[in-house]
């Protein structure tokens, strides 16, 4: 019995040298001995509770210190490092700089994918050289466009590699560029332009395909940018559907705070005879990002352009019930839960003859079969991870009291209940919001008078970008609820859309 106590005390001890070992970022007992050994530590095996919290705490003192030196080194020889990070001397382990690190991920494969052009490391080397002679703002870790929040390549330091892979289409030379702003995304505007753009008239908006990553989409659009800098007309770029010259002039006057899609959907809107209410309308629907059966959608855009004294609130409603209608297979119950699937309901809907007042009479009835439908599969799914929000203002001595709370819909039974108690079609976005392509939320107060529905919010999730706002019957927000809203935008990283 006393053997197998000693045995197991053992056993046990050996488990905690070994976890020990572990937190010590070593990787063996001969390297244990081998450490203790040149930090002035005792090199036997058997050692007490203090004992080993002192090497711990050593090793955690002496690897902060390095770190510290490492980073301070990289600050003081930047031109060297980055020489090193571009020749593959260095790798991210052996950096501390996000930047350097961020440089090196870039770097770690020289053979990017089919769609992309392999990084010049030589011109990577003279560009970064030259920048950081310049002293220039582009080596900081935070996104570049803050719309784009966290996603790979939206960084000034990834944007620089691509530019690095396009060294032929240089118009100028780099070491004749100098900062002229203390604002990093206006330096980076001047460096686009001074290196790729002959004329000088390229619109704002398209410097975001420069921060988009590495996608197939992303180098698409970047050699947009490479075509029109050329002094090209944007007409001859392989796009989503052709533009008329009247379009391709709109395009390149668009808005600054516009996306290079929607910048597409400007031009089209505008170049048909549209506004810009219709045009920033049309921005919280499914057409700003998605150029399916375009044909088809040029004509319903052609209805709205037609019809200008219809208010724009119902821009998005009556998008929603025509993509439903036309594109969206039907679900057939034949038996208590089981179900098959069919084609759309109008497989065939055309705008030619429709009034705005029938069509929107159809758009009601489509609600209210939403709301009484009771056969819909139920589904759930995870949070985003975007914050909630609760603000309290007033107080109830007063009778001023009001508490307004933001929070998400995680089933389509609750997107069900939303869109019966707002009257809309909220219930239809069940299907994105399982994909986690967007998120919905609801805005609800409570006061001394009871507890109220104020509106409904959409958010772009990956954009981080609150597309779509609105209440009871599909109505604007106030000027109220827009402030919350914005309250809320900030408190959780998020940005409100301007044509919200």
């Amino acid at each position: 019995m006393r053997r197998k106590n000693r045995q197991a005390l053992t056993e046990d001890s050996d488990r905690d040298l070994l976890n020990h070992i572990v937190d010590l970022g070593l990787s063996s007992v001969e390297d244990y001995r081998d450490w203790c050994g040149r930090h002035g530590f005792s090199r036997k095996l058997n050692k007490n509770c203090n004992q080993r919290g002192r090497e711990k705490l050593f090793s955690q003192q002496y690897a902060a210190q390095k770190s510290f030196e490492r980073k301070r080194r990289e600050k003081r020889n930047q031109a060297d490092i980055l020489h090193a990070v571009c020749t593959g001397e260095l790798t991210d382990d052996a950096v501390t700089l996000p930047y350097l690190k961020r440089l090196c991920q870039v770097l770690r494969h020289d053979q990017g994918p089919k769609h992309e052009r392999q990084i010049n490391r030589s011109a990577l080397i003279r560009l970064l050289t030259h920048l950081n002679g310049c002293r220039a703002k582009f080596f900081e870790g935070s996104p570049a466009v803050a719309s784009l929040g966290q996603m790979p390549g939206n960084t000034y330091v990834e944007a620089l590699a691509l530019i690095a892979a396009h060294p032929t289409s240089w118009q100028r030379s780099v070491e004749d560029w100098k900062p002229r702003s203390h604002s990093a995304s206006r330096q980076f505007a001047s460096l686009l332009r001074h290196l790729f753009v002959t004329y000088d008239d390229m619109p704002l908006f398209f410097d975001v395909v420069w921060f988009a990553g590495r996608t197939k989409e992303a180098a698409e659009r970047r050699s947009w940018y490479l075509h029109v800098g050329r002094g090209q007309n944007i007409r001859y770029c392989k796009l989503p559907f052709s533009l008329t010259k009247k379009m391709a002039h709109h395009f390149m006057h668009a808005p600054h705070d516009v996306t290079i899609d929607q910048a597409l959907r400007w031009g089209q809107v505008v170049g048909l005879g549209g506004d810009e209410r219709l045009a920033r309308a049309i921005f919280g629907t499914r057409l700003a990002e998605s150029f399916e059966h375009h044909d088809f959608w040029a004509t319903v855009i052609r209805w709205f352009v037609s019809n200008p004294l219809l208010d724009r609130a119902h821009v998005g409603p009556i998008i929603d019930y025509i993509h439903f209608q036309r594109f969206v297979p039907e679900h057939i119950y034949v038996a208590p839960r089981h179900r098959v699937e069919a084609g759309p309901a109008q497989p065939n809907f055309s705008m030619k003859g429709r009034t705005p007042e029938v069509l929107l009479r159809r758009v009601n009835e489509w609600h209210r079969t939403l709301a009484n439908d009771n056969r819909q599969q139920v589904r759930q799914w995870q949070s985003f991870g975007i914050d909630g929000f609760e603000f309290v203002e007033g107080s109830q001595k007063n009778g001023t009291y009001k508490c307004w709370t933001i929070r998400e819909l995680l089933s389509s039974k609750s997107l069900m209940s939303e869109g019966r108690q707002m009257k809309h079609c909220v219930a239809t976005y069940a299907s994105s919001c399982a994909r986690g392509h967007c998120s919905i939320w609801t805005m609800e107060i409570q006061s001394c008078e009871g507890f109220t529905k104020a509106v409904t919010i959409e958010v772009r999730n990956n954009a981080r970008l609150i597309c779509q706002v609105r209440g009871k019957a599909n109505r604007l927000p106030t000027e109220k609820e827009r402030k919350i809203i914005q309250r809320w935008a900030e408190s959780a990283d998020l940005r409100l859309a301007s044509y919200v």
